[in-house]
């Protein structure tokens, strides 16, 4: 048995990754740490959600090369949601070899119900395993999830370009959205209450894709706090935390910058 694993915390796990399906497959890597979850678009944009290894009653893994798989991210999910969101169900993982299914089985203990089920897995013959977090080492700011998700929002909608700015002087932290119609902008001084870490070693202003950008919001949802980074590259990486009872769930967000602005 390469990977074996129990969860009680079904639920907001579920919504989590529901959240992040931005893909219709996902890759799912078992590590001493915890179960790794993650998408890719294109290589413009990478999103990961991290299941820590403490929020499981139950985990074992061999660690090997071969344990690593894709598997469709929409089917589990469903069957994850099988008993309905009001539900308190428990959660058994098992995956013994290469080329084998995962077994995923649910029961509803008050209602004394079992679900056992087989998901096809592909394999994963070459996986990168980059740390992008080591790359968006340039400038920081840590906020309210909340508060971030509503500067998004504020911003037009219809956009097709986000810039973001970092600056050592005011405004500190700025986006700035365009469109057909225009622009818009909104600022965060870094002495905001929101604001608990600002790190910017030099003023940057790269501009993303918008759309890379909105795949975040439904995640926010679920956050309490937002780091958002960038690299000299231009790279930018969001890193959200989750609560989960006395837990937390990790999703990590990755878009490359389709150009820097130059003053």
């Amino acid at each position: 048995m390469l990977f074996c694993a129990e969860l009680t915390e079904v639920k907001v796990v579920c919504n989590v990754l529901k959240s992040i399906a931005i893909k219709e497959y996902a890759i799912f890597r078992p590590m001493e740490e915890g179960l790794k979850v993650t998408l890719e678009e294109m290589k413009y944009i990478e999103t990961s959600a991290y299941i820590p290894r403490t929020m499981f009653s139950l985990y074992h893994i061999i660690d090997t090369k071969d344990n690593i798989f894709k598997i469709n991210l929409k089917t589990f999910t469903d069957i994850l949601n099988i008993f309905g969101d009001d539900s308190n169900p428990s959660l058994k993982l098992t995956f013994k070899a290469s080329g084998s299914p995962l077994c995923v089985i649910m029961n509803h203990s008050e209602e004394n119900i079992t679900v056992d089920c087989e998901i096809k897995t592909m394999n994963m013959d070459e996986f990168e395993n980059l740390s992008l977090a080591e790359e968006c080492n340039l400038n920081k700011i840590v906020i309210n999830a909340n508060i971030f998700c509503e500067l998004l929002q504020s911003l037009d909608n219809m956009a097709d370009e986000l810039q973001i700015t970092f600056s050592p002087e005011y405004p500190f932290f700025q986006l700035k959205s365009r469109s057909l119609s225009g622009e818009s902008q909104v600022s965060l001084n870094k002495h905001s209450e929101c604001v608990t870490n600002y790190q910017c070693k030099e003023k940057t202003d790269f501009t993303y894709t918008f759309a890379n950008m909105k795949h975040i919001i439904k995640v926010l949802h679920h956050s309490s706090k937002v780091s958002i980074s960038t690299g000299e590259s231009g790279l930018l990486g969001l890193q959200l935390v989750i609560n989960a009872d006395e837990n937390q769930m990790y999703v990590e967000h990755y878009v490359t910058s389709q150009y820097m602005t130059q003053d």
